[in-house]
């Protein structure tokens, strides 16, 4: 390997010959040949972000918040998510009850709908 920048090849040489120096650059820059994406991942994202990372509706992001899935931070009008909180909840283990829950049931009769449909059918009861 050759380069036309002669302070380039003196660093290079000098890198070559002394394996701490070699080193010591790996631990600043970081060793790319154990983790490829260490460098490219974001430090935080916010709904919409996320949600195209991991390929999700930014709807289903937002639920994952409001459960209690994901944690988030409220800045604004937004949501900020810390990478460690997406490995976190990219890594958990779902509930037994989050995917079988079922809907709270709906009580028909106590509604108002429900009481004047009540008033008017007693009042109308014809009697022979």
């Amino acid at each position: 390997m050759t380069s036309s920048d002669p302070l380039a090849q003196a660093v290079l040489e000098a890198l070559a010959r002394d394996p701490e120096a070699l080193d010591r650059l790996r631990d600043l820059v970081g060793n790319s040949r154990t983790d490829p994406f260490a460098n490219t991942r974001a430090p935080a994202y916010t709904v919409a972000t996320l949600a195209a990372e991991v390929g999700r509706s930014e709807r289903s992001i937002r639920g994952a918040i409001h459960r209690g899935e994901l944690e988030a931070v409220k800045r604004g009008r937004g949501w900020v998510i810390s990478a460690d909180a997406v490995a976190a909840w990219a890594t958990a283990t779902p509930s037994r009850n989050t995917a079988t829950r079922a809907r709270r049931p709906v009580n028909r009769d106590t509604g108002v709908m429900a009481r004047a449909l009540k008033d008017t059918s007693s009042s109308a009861r014809i009697t022979t």
